[in-house]
């Protein structure tokens, strides 16, 4: 019985070519979504999991509130990891984690001259060996105990460890010499990497430097500094937190209170981190609004692949009802009749998950920057394969059931005598059109959003930011100590303005960018005293010019060493509840540690930042100091004919002053780019599902405008006897079609205005959100509509009629 199932059902999928094709196309997108998604979301999930006594650990973090506005962040002050160890109950676990920069490293290889130099490697991180009884470590070589047991000694992962000693063992690699500087790290243990997805990447240990441990300071707070405590029970914790809060209250609290800030400290459970994205510090938290949209969008993509089956093997049903009639009369049972239909459509969804497999590995090689951070590096086939063939089991069962039942509603005598349409009940379109109109629901949505979205993106890089940003080249000062970071850059700067071909040159802060200074200012006004908390960006006397930032009122600032006069921008004057630009001037800005700044201009806002923020106040100062201006900024002349001669001239001064730094340059174009970098994969996940979406939809729509060219064949038959166009029964055929789109249209509407306008909330800056681009996407989604359909719209008006009324 089994053997003659596959054989019938061999048979039938060959005979039907084209439908066989497009069922295992549509179900191959829908599981290879699935697929992908399940593999992210799995990943994400097991974040910390296999971390023994999980729900015990908690980390510890500073919450903020200055000027009504709260924030909460992973630094802490280095006063607290030895007071709380000291303080610590018995059984409680205090393990600080300290990230440490290191210029560059000196190997010693095994039988080479030359050692291996590696350049500001990640993942070192100074701790106690408190961290080794946190997390489940295996000793390769070493132990816990002693692997701390000199200041100098550092601990590797196996990981590392082949990166630096690739010829030896762990064992062997005990012992061996890493040179910081002068100074001789010992390698006093091995690790195997953490085989579970963790919060914890660090891979290379070493203690924390006695500077830094016995640095009791509570006033400042950095997100390098983190602070983990294990603890079994709440009041051992909170134990802590008080202790923490005394010693703050001693110490800073009234100085922050001074500047009008307060601060608290608290806690959040580990197994909730890898989500806790403000306490982030290396970029490998994920954000669960997106887990989430993952989720919907693989969820949506495999109904629409489910309902693109069901309406292409219904569209066949009638096609195959004397196939079913003549089975019948033989003495096939409904029982039969259904297992023989669910075998086929097992064979479809098995067929779609063998295609699946080189679609998901094609997306991941043409969509790396999809792919969760590390996801690579864990195996986690077997829970994809359990999935898999649950999902399998799933789509076989739930697609195949409606089609199934369709199949024992054919009555065996009337199928005979050829009374197809009227006597299979339940083909009446109405269920196939509420699938389809739910079809075109999800791909309007995606056109929608695909269309603010990418409007949004448009604008905000051709937005006016108050400043001119073309053909200027951004170029990072050296900062390394071995590449010659002690030079003046200023002597970069006079020797480039010898050359015709470079049209300007200016040293500072990048205008847009997150990085900035920041400071507390007080000025005295006929109200009072007023408190002023802004960013500061060091620039000099050409910065203005080069990027023609417009001077509202008073001149620009005169180059010096250090900031002794400042201009400030329109906002500030906001804050500071000024009317007019000359108000200002000659005005001081007093710093909280009494340094008095003259202001002696104001320019016009630019954006500082993304568009995500508002403009908010802001001071330009001049310094002469590598480490305050950071970039040269490099006008290139308006004949691009130049630019490579322009190039070059930069170069060959660069090797010059900095022959020992590598010559990298940036557009700011580029540069400005990059702040909107989740927008942009936002926008390529948009527009990729709306392009499958459309594409499902299509196959769906395809089916249906099938069954109704064929169950429509005497109608329009008689229509061309009686002078019926094809134009006009192109039209006719299709109509029914455009509403079922338009319905499509009415419904998704208020949902994508809905989504997008939470979207568009995170930016201060945004495009309005217009009736146009609803009328576009309809448009886009209807005449995608009409050209699926036509293909068998035009092949029924073109049917000699002659033949569709002589088929009985």
């Amino acid at each position: 019985m089994i053997k003659n199932y596959f054989k019938t059902t061999l048979r039938y999928l060959w005979r039907n070519k084209l439908f066989t094709v497009l069922n295992i196309v549509g179900l191959s997108i829908g599981i290879s979504a699935c697929w992908m998604v399940f593999s992210m979301v799995h990943y994400e999930f097991s974040f910390d999991k296999e971390i023994p006594e999980l729900t015990d650990i908690y980390q510890i973090v500073s919450a903020q509130e200055y000027e009504g506005k709260k924030s909460s962040f992973a630094g802490i002050p280095l006063g607290m990891p030895p007071l709380l160890a000291d303080e610590s109950l018995e059984g409680t676990l205090v393990v600080p984690i300290y990230s440490q920069y290191i210029e560059r490293f000196s190997i010693p290889q095994e039988g080479e001259k030359e050692p291996l130099l590696l350049e500001e490697q990640s993942g070192i991180v100074g701790t106690r060996t408190s961290y080794f009884d946190l997390l489940p470590y295996e000793w390769l070589a070493g132990n816990a105990k002693t692997a701390f047991a000199d200041p100098n000694n550092v601990v590797l992962t196996t990981d590392r460890a082949k990166v630096y000693f690739p010829k030896s063992d762990p064992a062997d690699i005990v012992g061996k010499v890493i040179m910081r500087d002068t100074t001789q790290l010992v390698v006093s243990g091995v690790v195997k990497n953490l085989p579970f997805p963790s919060s914890f990447n660090a891979q290379v240990f070493m203690p924390i430097p006695e500077k830094q441990w016995s640095d009791h300071n509570w006033m400042g707070m950095n997100s390098n500094h983190t602070l983990y405590v294990k603890a079994k029970n709440k009041s051992s914790l909170q134990h802590l937190l008080d202790v923490a809060h005394k010693r703050y209250k001693e110490t800073a609290a009234e100085e922050h209170l001074a500047m009008g800030a307060k601060v608290q400290f608290g806690s959040f459970p580990l197994v909730n981190k890898h989500f806790e994205r403000q306490h982030d510090t290396d970029g490998s938290s994920a954000d669960i609004k997106v887990i989430y949209g993952l989720i919907a969008i693989g969820g949506f993509l495999l109904i629409l692949a489910c309902i693109n089956y069901i309406n292409l093997s219904t569209a066949q049903v009638p096609q195959r009802a004397r196939e079913i009639g003549v089975r019948k009369t033989l003495g096939a049972r409904p029982v039969s009749l259904t297992a023989n239909f669910m075998v086929e459509t097992l064979f479809i969804t098995s067929f779609a998950l063998l295609l699946s497999w080189p679609l998901v590995s094609l997306f991941q090689t043409i969509f790396p920057e999809f792919m969760p951070k590390g996801i690579d590096r864990f195996d986690n086939s077997l829970i994809v394969g359990i999935f898999l063939f649950g999902l399998l089991i799933l789509i076989s069962f739930f697609a195949g059931l409606y089609p199934a039942y369709l199949i024992n509603r054919v009555r065996a005598v009337e199928t005979l005598k050829g009374k197809v349409e009227t006597k299979i009940k339940g083909t009446r379109l109405t269920l196939r059109k509420s699938l389809i109109v739910f079809q075109f629901i999800i791909a309007q949505f995606f056109i929608v959003s695909a269309l603010i979205i990418g409007q949004q993106l448009d604008y905000t890089l051709k937005a006016d930011l108050g400043f001119v940003h073309d053909a200027i080249v951004n170029v990072r000062m050296p900062y390394k100590s071995y590449q010659n970071s002690d030079v003046d850059p200023f002597l970069y700067k006079q020797a480039l303005e010898k050359y015709p071909e470079i049209a300007g040159i200016a040293l500072g802060h990048e205008p847009q960018s997150n990085n900035h200074w920041g400071n507390l200012y007080y000025f005295t006004a006929d109200t009072g005293r007023i408190q002023l908390h802004a960013p500061r960006k060091y620039i000099d006397k050409d910065y203005i010019d080069l990027y023609q930032i417009e001077l509202l009122a008073g001149r620009n600032i005169l180059q010096t060493d250090t900031m002794r006069d400042i201009l400030v921008n329109e906002a500030t004057l906001k804050a500071l509840g000024l009317q007019a630009p000359e108000q200002i001037i000659g005005q001081h800005l007093i710093q909280h540690d009494g340094v008095s700044l003259p202001v002696v201009g104001v320019f016009k806002d630019f954006h500082q930042k993304s568009l995500r923020a508002e403009i908010e106040p802001l001071l330009l100062g001049s310094s002469g100091k590598r480490r305050e201006l950071q970039v040269f900024h490099i006008k290139l002349p308006n004949d691009r004919r130049q630019w490579k001669k322009a190039l070059a001239t930069m170069e060959k001064e660069w090797t010059t002053f900095y022959p020992n730094a590598p010559f990298e340059y940036k557009f700011a174009d580029e540069n400005i780019k990059t702040l909107y970098e989740t927008e942009h994969r936002t926008a390529k996940l948009i527009d990729l599902a709306t392009g499958v979406t459309i594409f499902i939809s299509c196959l769906g729509l395809f089916g249906l405008a099938t069954l109704t060219a064929f169950q429509r064949t005497k109608e329009i038959g008689i229509r061309k006897v009686l002078g019926a166009s094809v134009a006009g029964i192109v039209g006719l055929l299709s109509k029914d079609f455009v509403k079922l789109v338009l319905i499509a249209i009415v419904v998704a509407s208020p949902i994508a205005w809905w989504a997008m306008n939470e979207w568009l909330a995170d930016f201060a800056y945004r495009i309005p959100i217009q009736w146009w681009m609803f009328m576009l996407a309809g448009l886009l989604a209807v005449l995608v509509a009409l050209l699926t359909v036509s293909y068998q719209a035009i092949r029924a008006a073109r049917t000699n009629p002659v033949n569709s009324l002589r088929d009985e």
